[in-house]
């Protein structure tokens, strides 16, 4: 044997197999922006549109690696398509990506990656103006398990606006009323992110609104205008419900946009309780501790001036109702900062006291160090005012310091004070109905 050992052949890298497996293909070019997300944050990098959209074409180029390292292979398994499809669909191929996508689904199957497939297909199949193969494969999903409301707001948006584009509106009201219904599906959970179930609820109904405009149907349009300010009181989102409320304004200017608060809420459903850092001037307490007095919720800011605009009033309704039912807490949060200065919580606590003895506020406040409240109600500007009976139930919001709503909440608090509270069989009942539903 020879005292000389044989060094080894490097393997050329070009010529490796990938053989890692599809999901993991597909992972690598997903988690690629999260990857390069995570490195900018390190090093600090200010925040840089051109380098962003550079690092979205360098995914879009590995996804499209990757499909192709997948796509040479013999025998794919139906997994290995669906997230082919998928690689494709990062990567930006249209054409590719419904190709392999009805290939996956060719079988109808059933389950997540399968109707996952099919909000692809839809995607893909609008873009290129092929409305049947999208409703043919909403239709699909809506007989399959899983289904995720808003997976199925989105496909049946793509396709309401592909009928609005070509002035079907027939077609768009159809589609449009079906992704009505999807967002009040979303919109049943309570976890759900509000911004985005007040977004699904108000462009279904617009949609669904201006198609029925355009087929001169005034009355149906009007009516699910009127039905969206309702379902807004009710759940209740005060963001919702000025939309709505401006929408219908400027459709039908004349309408009585009281009318709706003399009627009694038709659902019944529990606001969400307050989240407190801090009261003041007001023991701990949760509104259903309430229950049998008439509530008004006042949300504003110390550094807000239409707020200030409606503070007299909110003093005077307090000296004329306390004594009849009337309770009002006036719902803010901490901002850091008062005429100018930095505040710590414990600074700005005893600014709030000091600003509430200045304004002769005598009713207590509630103050959050978060923005969780105005997210529970949907309180996207100041001041907004929710009303809630004696039942628990929310009838009247003013979203703005104008003298026509302040007037008209002036006006509802003595329709609710002088309403009588429900007996202890009616709240023992709608309690457990609440319940079952929550």
């Amino acid at each position: 044997m020879s005292g000389f050992s044989q060094t080894p052949v490097s393997e050329d890298p070009s010529t490796k197999v990938d053989d890692r497996p599809a999901d993991v293909l597909y992972e690598d070019a997903n988690g690629y922006l999260g990857r390069r997300y995570k490195e900018f944050n390190k090093q600090k990098l200010p925040y840089d549109a051109k380098l962003e959209a550079k690092t979205r074409k360098e995914q879009r180029e590995l996804a499209a690696r990757n499909a192709d390292i997948l796509r040479t292979r013999k025998g794919l398994a139906p997994t290995d398509l669906y997230y082919l499809g998928l690689l494709h669909h990062l990567a930006g191929d249209a054409d590719r990506a419904l190709e392999t996508m009805r290939t996956f689904l060719k079988d109808d199957p059933d389950g997540a990656q399968s109707q996952t497939a099919r909000t692809v297909i839809v995607l893909y199949a609008v873009k290129k103006n092929l409305i049947p193969e999208a409703e043919a494969a909403i239709g699909s999903y809506s007989r399959h398990k899983p289904q995720n409301p808003e997976d199925l707001y989105k496909m049946e948006f793509l396709v309401a606006d592909a009928y609005l584009r070509a002035k079907d509106y027939l077609q768009q009201i159809a589609h449009a009323g079906r992704m009505l219904a999807a967002a009040k599906d979303f919109a049943l959970d309570r976890k759900r992110e509000v911004f985005t179930r007040d977004d699904m609820l108000m462009k279904s109904a617009f949609l669904l609104a201006d198609g029925y405009m355009k087929l001169n149907e005034k009355e149906t349009a009007f009516k699910q205008l009127e039905e969206l300010r309702r379902l807004a009181i009710s759940l209740p989102s005060g963001r919702l419900y000025k939309e709505a409320t401006l929408r219908l304004a400027r459709t039908f200017p004349d309408t009585d946009l009281g009318k709706i608060f003399s009627e009694m809420t038709a659902t019944v459903s529990t606001p969400p309780e307050l989240t407190a850092s801090e009261w003041i001037d007001q023991a701990p307490l949760k509104l259903s501790d309430l229950r049998g007095q008439v509530v008004l919720l006042d949300f504003w800011a110390h550094w807000c001036g239409p707020c200030r605009y409606t503070f007299p009033k909110l003093a005077h309704w307090n000296e004329v109702y306390k004594n009849k039912g009337l309770v009002i807490l006036g719902v803010t949060t901490y901002f850091g900062s008062a005429e100018g200065r930095k505040m710590t919580p414990a600074e700005e606590l005893v600014y709030l006291r000091d600003f509430k003895l200045r304004n002769h506020l005598p009713y207590g406040f509630v103050v959050t160090d978060s923005h969780i409240n105005d997210y529970n109600y949907g309180v996207f500007s100041i001041p907004m005012s929710f009303l809630i009976d004696r039942r628990g139930v929310v009838r009247f919001i003013a979203s703005s310091a104008s003298e026509l709503e302040i007037n008209a909440l002036g006006q509802m608090i003595k329709k609710l004070i002088d309403e009588p509270a429900e007996n202890k069989a009616e709240s023992e009942t709608k309690g457990s109905a609440a319940s079952s539903k929550h």
